[in-house]
């Protein structure tokens, strides 16, 4: 996995950044089992971001994925705060393991750290 420093310097990676795919669309276009798989084999490698929470614990991930698999690039340091007013907005409270979208506030903080 990479540290935040890196992704900051890494433009293709910036720039593979689809800002406005949710974590279960890309799933779903991704996945190699879905009933329309077969319409995505030309699919390009997609990045996004995904607010994952694992045993009660948040954090915002940047995922890369392919149509073989999928891999978590690196963890943003988003502010505690954001992530949790993020998490209660979606979930209300803190599950024991979910995979959300990044809302909007989430998304600005992101886009000032990436500069784009």
């Amino acid at each position: 996995m990479l540290n935040w420093e890196e992704i900051k310097q890494n433009k293709g990676i910036i720039n593979a950044i689809d800002w406005d795919i949710t974590p279960q669309e890309a799933f779903e276009a991704y996945q190699i089992k879905s009933i329309n798989a077969w319409k995505q084999r030309n699919l390009e490698d997609v990045c996004y971001f995904v607010l994952s929470v694992w045993r009660g614990e948040a954090k915002v991930n940047l995922v890369r994925r392919t149509y073989r698999d999928s891999e978590d690039l690196a963890e943003a340091p988003v502010p505690e705060e954001l992530v949790r007013e993020a998490v209660a907005r979606q979930g209300g409270g803190a599950p024991r393991v979910a995979h959300y979208e990044v809302d909007e506030e989430i998304k600005q903080w992101l886009r000032r750290e990436l500069k784009t």
